[in-house]
């Protein structure tokens, strides 16, 4: 019997064997291909703009909240609510009001602005009650009154200070619209003080304090 078969048989035996393992080879490489692809590119890393560094992202200033400048409690006349060792109330004699218009003739569509500026001429501080409550401004035409503030003032305080002496404050203007006053007015309409050359006078009282001059103006 001839041996040829058997040896091309073995032969194509090795061929496969051979064939399959260059098959595996190439589906390893194909696996480490997929997953390295060494075909792309690097991805580039973008440079700093050349001469300086990447500046920093500045955050905006915070905004700067102007300090308040201290102020004392509200009153009416200025001068420091009374705090530490009492004071003495002041004496009618050592207190000054002074009554005061903004201008001393006012045309027909102009309104008065009423204040005052209190002073103590003492020697020493003293303490007085000089809050709204006891605030009177009081206008005339000769000898007969045609307002007072007080007649519907409202929302009014006490609030007693205490005042330097040769400190005058002044009160923060009110306005007058040249109305004729009275309690049972205060909800109604009032009617219109004379004008066309009037004279007016405006005197004012804190409490037991009253001004010694009175102010005056005209109005057109």
């Amino acid at each position: 019997m001839s041996k040829a078969p058997t040896a091309k048989r073995r032969a194509a035996v090795r061929r496969r064997r051979t064939l399959l393992a260059l098959l595996a080879i190439l589906a390893v490489v194909a696996v480490v291909l997929l997953v390295w692809r060494p075909w792309q590119a690097p991805e580039a890393v973008v440079p700093a703009p050349s001469g300086s560094a990447a500046a920093p992202v500045e955050s905006p200033a915070p905004s700067e909240t102007p300090t308040p400048t201290p102020t004392g409690p509200f009153t009416p006349v200025g001068g420091s609510d009374e705090t530490g060792e009492p004071t003495e109330p002041c004496a009618a004699e050592q207190i000054a009001i002074i009554p005061s218009v903004d201008k001393d003739t006012y045309a027909a569509d102009e309104r008065v602005q009423l204040s005052f500026t209190i002073e103590n001429t003492g020697e020493g501080a003293c303490s007085l009650n000089a809050g709204t409550s006891v605030q009177e401004y009081e206008i005339r035409a000769g000898d007969q009154v045609v307002y007072r503030w007080s007649d519907c003032a409202a929302d009014v305080q006490d609030n007693v200070v205490q005042l330097e002496p040769g400190v005058a404050q002044s009160t923060v203007p009110i306005e007058w619209d040249r109305t004729a006053s009275s309690i049972e007015t205060c909800t109604a309409e009032r009617p219109q003080v004379d004008a066309g050359g009037a004279t007016y006078t405006l005197a004012v009282r804190v409490g037991d304090y009253a001004s010694q001059q009175s102010a005056q103006f005209v109005l057109q």
